[in-house]
């Protein structure tokens, strides 16, 4: 009798211990069915679906309501959990008052819709262009990144024509903006100038 308790005891154990590991395993297999069960279902009602727009618009104003720059594209694709747009055929207009003093022409280029800062790119076919007031000024770039306080770097090679001051070329080029041109200009990179 002395050898059965012993025998009861860790069968009883060995038991519990069972039942609980068979209570873990079959938990784990249900969570893996519910998990499955909600990714289909999320995957039907996924709120990052992109949403395809033709004629995008996207502008910032000053304080007092005055139009500073805006940007269109024939077509933007948004995420709208990431508020980031792709965009194609893209036109940034900057203003000094009711006049365009800066156009900027990219095929290709990304924005988010929250920070407004706007990637402007070329492809095989285009550059990015900036033409300045009146066709005063022309910068040729690979890439284009535009920032808060009208903030500009160019990157890939950049070109700039002045008729009747200078022609530069360099790796790249930041700046600012400004309500009638690029000024605080700094280029940077195998810089090359022709003063005309």
């Amino acid at each position: 009798m002395n050898k059965i308790k012993p025998f009861l005891k860790m069968m009883l154990a060995l038991g519990i211990l069972g039942g609980i590991v068979g209570s873990i395993y079959y938990a784990q297999i249900h969570a893996d069915i519910e998990m499955k069960k909600f990714q289909e279902s999320s995957k039907s009602t996924d709120p990052e679906d992109t949403i395809t727009i033709d004629n995008y618009e996207l502008k910032e104003v000053d304080d007092t309501n005055a139009l500073k720059w805006i940007l269109t594209a024939k077509k933007a694709i948004l995420e709208p959990a990431t508020r980031l747009v792709d965009l194609k055929e893209i036109e940034v207009k900057y203003y000094s008052g009711p006049n365009i003093s800066m156009r900027l022409q990219s095929p290709l280029g990304k924005a988010n819709e929250a920070t407004k800062v706007v990637t402007l790119t070329a492809n095989e076919k285009a550059k990015v262009i900036g033409i300045g007031e009146e066709n005063k000024s022309r910068l040729e770039t690979k890439a284009m990144e535009l920032r808060k306080k009208n903030e500009f770097v160019c990157t890939g090679g950049v070109n700039i024509d002045w008729p009747g001051v200078a022609k530069v070329t360099g790796n790249t080029a930041q700046g600012t903006i400004s309500s009638s041109k690029m000024q605080n200009m700094l280029i940077k990179g195998n810089t090359h100038s022709i003063l005309n």
